[in-house]
This record gives C-alpha cells, sequence and structure tokens, in this order.
C-alpha cells in the first residue's frame, strides 16, 4: 500500500511540475512578447521625445552670439541652429563669418578630407591599396562600410579616394590611411597615420585640433574646430581632383577585376545637383555624423573669382545643407575682392623697367622688385579699398632662405585680417659662363685652361649690403649734366665773341671801321673799273 501511495505522489508530483513548466513557458513568452511590444511603443516615444529635444535645442542654438556681428561696420550674419559655423574665404583666409570657431567638436567623417588630401598629395591615382584585415574589420559593418572586401584584396587609389569621398567607406578609409603611412617610411597602421595627420594639421596652422584615425568614428581623443577645418578644407578644395571627386552624387567601377557588374555608390549629401538643396556653385563637400556632435559638414563654393568655405558643426538634418546654402548667400552678397595692385597707392615701388624689352641684354626683363601679382582683399560692399589699414613687416631672413620675399603688407579692416600681398625681389639664375684659354702657353697647364665660373661667387664679408640702382634716375641725371655743360660753353662763346669793356669798345669800333674801309676800297675800285669801260666806248665811236 505504501508503494501505490508513494508511486501516486510521485505522478502528482511530476504532474505539478509538469503543469507548472509549461505555465511558465506560457508566462515568459507572453511577458516576452509584452516586453518587445511595449519596447516599441517606448522606442517610439523615445524618438518622439528625443526629436522634440533636438528641435529645442536647435531653437536654442540659435540665439547663441555670432561673434562676427559684434565686428563695427560688418554685414550681419544670419541666425543659425549651427552650434559652432564659419565662413572663410579660401585664399586669404579672411573669416566673414564667425561663430564658436574655436569650440572643439567631433568632425565625424569629415575627418576624410585630410586623409584624401594626405593621400592625393603622397600618392598617385594608379597605385595600389591592399586591405589588411584591421582596416576591414575594426569598423562598425554598417552603411558607413564599404563590404565586399576581405584580407588581401587590392584597390587602385582614385577608386578608393572616390569610394571615401562619395559612399564614406571607413573601411576604405582606413585601407588608405595604411597605405600612404607604409609609403611614408612609417608602420602600416591607422595609428601612425593619425600622426602624420596631426603632423599636417599642426603645419596648416590648427591648435584645437588631434585626430586618433583616419575615418572620424567617434573617440574622445579625435576632434577638432570650425575654424582648424576651414583650413583644411582650403587646401583641400584647391586641389581640382578633390573637389571632383567630393562633389560626385555617384560612382561605379568593378570591385574586383573577375566581377560581372559593377558596384555602384552613392553619396547622401544633399547639396549636389539634382538634390533637394542642390546649390549651383558648389566646389565639393563632405558629410559627417556622430551622434556625440549630431550632423556636421564642410563645403566650398565659388563665384565671381570668390572662393568661400564653410563648416558647419552640431546641427540637425537637413539644416546642415540649409545653413550651408545661407551662409554662402551671405558672403557672395555682402563681399567682394578688391585687387592690391590696382588699388595701392602708399608703397610705391619703383619697378626701374627703362630698360625691359623682349630681347634683354641679360635674357630677362622681369622688374628687380615688385609686389606679387593677382592679391587682393576681401571687404565688405560697403566699405572702399583706403578703408583697409596696411601695415609693413619685412622678412630678414632671405638670406638663409629660398624665399625671395622681402617684405609683407598685411591689411586689415575693423581689426578683422583681409589680406596680404608680398614685396618680391627677383632673383634671376644667371648661366655659367666658361672662357678657354687660347694662350699656347696655358697648353698642358690644367689650372691656366680652367672654365671660369661667373655664378661662382667670391668671398664677401659678413655682413653684405644690396644696392640698389634707379636706372632712370641715373639717366635722367647724365642728360641734365650734358644740358648744363653745353649751355655753359655757348654763354663761353657768347662771351668772347662781345666785349662790354671800354677797351673792347675800341677794338670793336677798330674792327668796324676797317670793314668800312675796305668796302669803301672796293667800291672805289669797281667805280674806276666802270669810267674806264665808258671812256673805251666813246673812242669807239669817234
Amino acid at each position: 500500500m505504501q508503494t501505490v501511495k508513494e508511486d501516486t505522489d510521485y505522478m502528482n508530483w511530476t504532474r505539478t511540475f509538469i503543469y507548472r513548466f509549461i505555465a511558465g513557458i506560457t508566462l515568459t513568452t507572453v511577458l516576452s512578447a509584452n516586453a518587445a511590444f511595449t519596447n516599441t511603443i517606448t522606442s517610439g516615444l523615445d524618438i518622439c521625445y528625443a526629436e522634440r529635444d533636438y528641435q529645442a535645442e536647435m531653437d536654442e542654438r540659435k540665439t547663441l552670439p555670432i561673434q562676427s556681428n559684434e565686428i563695427a561696420n560688418w554685414p550681419e550674419g544670419p541666425a543659425i541652429g549651427a552650434q559652432s559655423a564659419i565662413l572663410m574665404e579660401m585664399n586669404t583666409h579672411t573669416i566673414l563669418y564667425a561663430k564658436n570657431i574655436h569650440e572643439k567638436n567631433y568632425p565625424a567623417s569629415t575627418t576624410k578630407i585630410l586623409t584624401c588630401l594626405l593621400a592625393m598629395q603622397n600618392c598617385s591615382m594608379d597605385e595600389t591599396i591592399t586591405f589588411s584585415h584591421d582596416s576591414i574589420y575594426d569598423v562598425p559593418s554598417d552603411g558607413s562600410r564599404l563590404g565586399g572586401v576581405d584580407t588581401g584584396d587590392t584597390m587602385l587609389m582614385e577608386q578608393a579616394l572616390y569610394c571615401v569621398l562619395v559612399q564614406s567607406a571607413n573601411d576604405v578609409a582606413s585601407a588608405v590611411g595604411e597605405h600612404v603611412a607604409e609609403k611614408l617610411g612609417k608602420e602600416k597602421s591607422v595609428a601612425a597615420f593619425a600622426e602624420l595627420m596631426n603632423e599636417k594639421a599642426k603645419e596648416l596652422g590648427c591648435t584645437d585640433t588631434h585626430f586618433s584615425n583616419c575615418n572620424g568614428l567617434y573617440d574622445d581623443n579625435h576632434y577638432t574646430s570650425a575654424y582648424d577645418l576651414a583650413l583644411i578644407g582650403c587646401e583641400f578644395f584647391a586641389n581640382e581632383l578633390l573637389c571632383k571627386m567630393s562633389s560626385t552624387a555617384s560612382y561605379h567601377f568593378k570591385l574586383k577585376a573577375d566581377d560581372e557588374n559593377d558596384t555602384w555608390i552613392s553619396s547622401k549629401n544633399q547639396l549636389f545637383k539634382g538634390k533637394p538643396y542642390a546649390y549651383e556653385y558648389l566646389l565639393g563637400s563632405k558629410t559627417g555624423f556622430v551622434s556625440q556632435s549630431r550632423q556636421t559638414l564642410v563645403s566650398a563654393a565659388e563665384k565671381n573669382g570668390m572662393k568661400l568655405v564653410c563648416v558647419i558643426f552640431t546641427e540637425e538634418t537637413p539644416y546642415q545643407f540649409e545653413d550651408t546654402v545661407t551662409l554662402f548667400q551671405y558672403g557672395f552678397e555682402n563681399f567682394q575682392r578688391v585687387s592690391i595692385n590696382d588699388n595701392e597707392t602708399k608703397y610705391n615701388i619703383s619697378t626701374m623697367d627703362f630698360f625691359d624689352t623682349e630681347n634683354d641684354l641679360f635674357g630677362d626683363s622681369t622688374p628687380l622688385i615688385s609686389m606679387k601679382n593677382d592679391t587682393y582683399v576681401i571687404l565688405p560692399n560697403t566699405a572702399e579699398f583706403t578703408d583697409a589699414v596696411s601695415t609693413l613687416t619685412y622678412n630678414e631672413n632671405t638670406d638663409a632662405s629660398d624665399s625671395n620675399v622681402i617684405a609683407t603688407i598685411h591689411y586689415s579692416y575693423s581689426d578683422v585680417p583681409v589680406g596680404t600681398c608680398d614685396i618680391v625681389f627677383f632673383k634671376s639664375d644667371i648661366p655659367a659662363f666658361s672662357f678657354a684659354a687660347n694662350d699656347p702657353a696655358s697648353e698642358g697647364n690644367p689650372e691656366a685652361s680652367e672654365p671660369i665660373d661667373l655664378t661662382k661667387p667670391e668671398e664677401e664679408p659678413e655682413d653684405t649690403r644690396v644696392i640698389f640702382i634707379n636706372v632712370k634716375k641715373v639717366i635722367f641725371g647724365i642728360l641734365t649734366a650734358a644740358a648744363v655743360i653745353m649751355l655753359v660753353l655757348f654763354m663761353v662763346s657768347v662771351i668772347n665773341s662781345y666785349s662790354f669793356s671800354p677797351r673792347g669798345q675800341s677794338s670793336k669800333r677798330r674792327r668796324i671801321r676797317k670793314r668800312e674801309s675796305r668796302a669803301a676800297r672796293k667800291q672805289t675800285r669797281r667805280n674806276i673799273r666802270r669810267q674806264k669801260k665808258l671812256m673805251k666806248r666813246k673812242k669807239g665811236r669817234y
């Protein structure tokens, strides 16, 4: 009986366990489904809440002060939703619009313009890059990755730069950085390339920048400022091929030689032709996004010979494009280029071109000192060239360097630097002339027949001074001296011919009487001859 009871208890326990197990599974399933549903709803609520927050933050950023609007007599710039922004003229680096331009931010994929700049300056477009394991798998496998490549695969540098600038492919950017670092004798790694990036940024004048990778993925130690990124942009957009690549909406190529179909990539940039914010004067543009800094954008445009670079940091899409177009319009409508050569009168430089000809004696008619051509200042449309303040600085190291700049004129308007002009000294390259000795005594004597190199300078004292001779003034002085000498000789001749002293007057009267006496005698002789002729005629009649 106890055994039967034990069996019954065991069966009841087993049945209870099974029921509870099934109930538990059922409850877990229901709760999981409910949690997924709840998360979906909550996520949607979070998105809505986040959008409202971002909109509020953007509206608040529009109230932030714009430093360029505090400049006297400066065109008032627009209020935009970006945390920081700058509009810079490309050649003079004149800052037309400034809003928190030295505030450090995460540049995101706008980092890639420096990656491509270094590649363009150090590599040829037909070089082949090789993908390493790290370049592929150290970046997220999302839409910012090209995909379709594996360790050891190769790609032409030109195709790689299109992938970086059009699709913003992080894996390709890493491969490009590793290739450049290895070519320049560094370790083939992103870290080694980041060192090159920081060196280049410092060379360009960046002071609020530090890069730790070549693609812009978030890193606490990877940052820059709007001003620094604009400096990098000025160098980047000065390259015609980089402008072309960074203004390409879509690109296709064969990822591998044996592929039947092309690989197509496209850009999300809305400033390109056919896009909602298409800008007709655009030279090039690069987008970027990380959640820590939101949308970033660096762009360049050209109109009527003026080139502008615009940087937008911390903005919401699509307002980064709207802000950029607004700032470009502000710059082109309110500022002008003014030629320095055509307007500068304070610094009058004699070019000494009196004997400049196409066939100069020494083969060159370039002025010795001149102002650099094609220089200009950027001024508000309401300002004149005479409103700019100029200062002159001298280059004291012309002998120690290859530079021919002897001085620089710096221009400012309302304390804002608006341009410079170099004063250059032409250093002519004189060819070497060799004179062979024809003296028979020099035959067999290497020293006597050694050619004379006129370009080899003799030993000079340490403190050498350059003397400039104005040929026009020398010729004018010679002509003036000759005229004075001729005038003196003429006066001496007059004085010798005419004397006004009493003794001189007596001599003059004697000379006159002598001339009159000679004339009278001649006349008497003529009269006598005439009378003789008449008498002979009378005798012949009788």
